[in-house]
């Protein structure tokens, strides 16, 4: 078995070509800094949504917390896991209870 660019003959296509792996060529700094920049970005990206859903979901275990509605742990741990569709039940439940004056309590 012959070996072309270090490779054994097998890895080599029908062309002649090296395959793909081996046409990457070499990393340099400013790509690894420019990768770092991109994960560093997606971090703050991140950081930034959880930050918000964090708020939320304690603007709304306070709020039903004194508006008396029942399970107000229970409304924010079901916002940290699920996001917007307990923020919606919940604005739905806080606008419904305080029309018929029930808060909810058990």
């Amino acid at each position: 078995m012959s070996v072309v660019g270090g490779i054994p003959t097998a890895a080599v296509d029908v062309v002649g070509s090296v395959a793909p792996f081996e046409s990457i060529g070499s990393i340099t700094n400013s790509d690894i800094l420019f990768i770092g920049l991109l994960t560093v970005r997606t971090g703050l990206y991140y950081a930034a949504i959880y930050g918000v859903v964090i708020a939320v979901a304690a603007w709304i275990y306070r709020d039903a917390r004194d508006h008396g509605i029942g399970y107000p742990s229970l409304w924010a741990l079901a916002t940290l896991v699920l996001t917007i569709i307990p923020v919606l039940i919940y604005l739905y439940v806080r606008r419904r209870s305080r029309r018929t004056g029930d808060t909810g309590d058990r």
